[in-house]
């Protein structure tokens, strides 16, 4: 199991994800200056635990990351009511970086990125 923390995560994040203005509505999927700050209340058991409920929806084939977070959202929505959705696709950044998935695009915007369990494809 994966042992990420989110400052970890939010270290090696890409310089472009930064809170929301209220006029910005390109960047809709990126996070909120709230979201930002429930994220960094998170510990490194949630991450793991996020981890976990992720790579259950992710398979060798490529998805869409709005098909693995929305698959897991019941669940999550149950076992962590205290954090945001978006916490999901930073979490699969982190798992990208540390070479557990791979990723197409960005995945903070789900609907136009894939992901897929990282190792031998056939």
């Amino acid at each position: 199991m994966l042992n990420l923390t989110f400052t970890h995560c939010y270290q090696s994040m890409p310089e472009h994800l930064e809170p929301l203005d209220a006029a910005d509505e390109e960047n809709d999927d990126d996070p909120t200056p709230e979201e930002l700050a429930q994220m960094q209340r998170a510990t490194p058991a949630d991450a793991a635990a996020v981890n976990a409920l992720i790579l259950k929806s992710c398979t060798d084939r490529w998805r869409k990351v709005a098909m693995v977070v929305g698959t897991s959202l019941k669940e999550f929505d149950a076992k962590f009511p205290h954090l945001p959705h978006v916490y999901m696709p930073v979490r699969i950044i982190e798992m990208e970086h540390s070479g557990a998935l791979e990723v197409q695009g960005d995945p903070m915007a789900m609907r136009f990125s894939e992901v897929r369990l990282a190792g031998d494809k056939p």
